[in-house]
């Protein structure tokens, strides 16, 4: 058998300066401080990222529940017309939603001519009423951009001089009125509302108990 014999360098030929071991150890520090402050950076713009377009997509889901109120209709005939609209980004789950005549709450929107004939004191057949018109929404979804009536009565449906008179006070009384909401978007964030000027108030949950939904939603 032939041996291979080992070769070796000569001696002293792989000795380098001590400054050239120290100057290679500090490049190779650097170079993984460089990576590690890189890699942070990167992680920090991914994360403000995230969470920008997290805010985002909240943004573009966030409902706005409004309170309409009118007295003529779309054909311009007269109507009194009680409604609440979602003119947010997102579909609103509303939790409860009173409508109060004077401070009251009303279980139906059905019961505000007859209320509003009781605080006047009109003597009113009721079965005059049967062509007023109301909606649920509570505990239903409303989608963004759509209005759901709560009350209508239309002044041609209003075939009685009393009762005429009636729909014009309660035209008069919409003054009186006022609506209270809680409602909830598809990521749980949920508002109650008043539906005045300022802003929703954001709460943990909403709470149904309490509360009297108008038209036993």
């Amino acid at each position: 058998m032939i041996e291979i014999p080992k070769l070796s360098k000569p001696a002293g030929e792989d000795k380098a300066p001590r400054w050239f071991h120290v100057a290679v150890a500090l490049s190779m520090l650097l170079s993984a401080g460089a990576a590690l402050v890189s890699a942070l950076k990167t992680s920090a713009t991914m994360q403000a990222l995230v969470e920008q377009n997290a805010r985002l997509v909240k943004a573009g889901s966030t409902p706005i529940l409004q309170f309409y109120a009118a007295n003529i209709n779309a054909s311009d005939k007269s109507e009194i017309q009680l409604a609440v609209e979602n003119a947010g980004t997102g579909p609103a789950r509303v939790v409860w939603l009173e409508m109060r005549y004077d401070g009251k709450p009303l279980k139906s929107s059905h019961a505000l001519p007859v209320v509003v004939a009781r605080e006047h004191r009109m003597e009113i057949d009721k079965s005059a009423l049967v062509h007023t018109r109301s909606g649920s929404l509570a505990g239903d979804v409303l989608m963004a951009g759509k209005r759901q009536m709560i009350f209508s009565w239309r002044a041609e449906d209003v075939n009685d001089d009393a009762v005429k008179t009636l729909f014009e006070t309660v035209d008069r009384d919409r003054t009186k009125l006022s609506l209270a909401a809680c409602y909830c978007s598809v990521f749980d964030e949920c508002w109650e509302t008043d539906f005045g000027p300022d802003l929703p108030k954001a709460v943990q949950r909403c709470e149904r108990q309490g509360h009297v939904s108008v038209n036993g939603g």
